[in-house]
């Protein structure tokens, strides 16, 4: 989901007004009505309500616009047809707990989270999460990928914990896997992501430069015989190029973590094994290092008030299956 920008929406700031030139003064008349006609298709609110039966969305107390309001906010977004989008965003808007598409009778559609996973010189790794509930989907599983995205993707970042919760009986939802190495165009940036049982579900090959991401576009251009972007099942072809394992060993690894990747003729730069608990609510995650060495971190993230209400239907999805691609396994 993507909450529609400035530019979209045709909005300029006074200093950019001073800047156009009269000879473009009609243009800007044009923009000022396309600005109020889109300024009328958002608007702040400060509590979103849902029903827990029938899943319908009221949004309640609306907020000044356009602005940033102090406190957790929900903006919402006109769409054609009746249809809207719902973001649920900390104070300030930068950081984003929920994204909602809802259908014209108020009921919600979908649910995305971006969650951070992992950030450093090669930009930025997220935890994607979508959640379906319109009958259309005919109780479609709940999708998960550890993908990286730009840095600047309206997000939730982690909260480090000392350990996982002890006094709760987590639940392992998915398994995912990163490697980063040093290759054109600076890091190529390798995820997978496996089932609890340790199965193998999507494979995903991108890649950064600049501290950012960079589109599959470029990356696919640089490499004509690798398969890139996001591929559901297992391409063992590349795969096993990144050193990449068929299935991940969950029991094996429980009992005495340490890296699992095939060595490659790359340069490593980092692998990274997570644990994913209650729908990545929280996560395990071991970093090993170049050196050998291994680094264990606790994330944990948000629950929030519309995640506790939709908390039964959530859990009672499957988590992270993909439907395999047709013929995928025989690449």
């Amino acid at each position: 989901m993507i909450t529609p920008n400035r530019q979209r929406c045709g909005m300029y700031t006074a200093e950019e007004r001073v800047r156009i030139s009269p000879g473009l003064a009609f243009i800007l008349l044009a923009g000022i009505s396309f600005q109020l006609c889109c300024a009328r298709n958002m608007a702040n609110y400060r509590n979103m309500e849902i029903d827990p039966n029938t899943l319908k969305v009221q949004l309640r107390n609306e907020l000044p616009f356009p602005g940033s309001p102090m406190s957790d906010y929900y903006f919402r977004f006109q769409l054609s047809n009746g249809r809207y989008t719902v973001d649920h965003f900390a104070p300030g808007g930068k950081i984003r707990y929920n994204a909602f598409w809802v259908n014209a009778d108020d009921t919600i559609s979908d649910k995305t989270k971006y969650q951070v996973l992992l950030s450093g010189p090669f930009g930025t790794v997220y935890a994607e999460s979508d959640y379906f509930y319109d009958s259309y989907y005919k109780g479609q599983p709940t999708t998960f990928s550890s993908v990286p995205y730009f840095n600047d993707l309206r997000s939730e970042p982690f909260q480090l914990a000392s350990a996982l919760p002890a006094t709760e009986n987590l639940r392992l939802s998915a398994i995912s896997v990163i490697r980063i190495f040093h290759a054109p165009p600076e890091f190529l940036i390798v995820s997978a992501n496996y089932s609890p049982d340790g199965r193998l579900e999507s494979l995903h090959v991108n890649g950064a430069k600049h501290g950012d991401w960079v589109h599959s576009n470029e990356v696919r251009s640089l490499y004509p015989d690798l398969d890139v972007a996001t591929l559901s099942a297992d391409w063992p072809g590349t795969r096993e190029r990144f050193g990449i394992p068929a299935a991940f060993p969950v029991q094996e690894y429980q009992r005495s973590p340490a890296d699992i990747f095939h060595p490659v003729k790359l340069n490593d730069a980092l692998d990274v094994v997570n644990f994913h608990y209650e729908r990545n609510r929280w996560v395990r995650q071991d970093s090993f290092l170049p050196d050998g060495t291994r680094q264990t971190k606790f994330l944990t993230y948000l629950k929030t008030h519309e995640d506790e209400i939709l908390e039964p239907t959530d859990s009672s999805r499957q988590f992270g299956e993909f439907q395999p691609t047709a013929g995928a396994r025989d690449k």
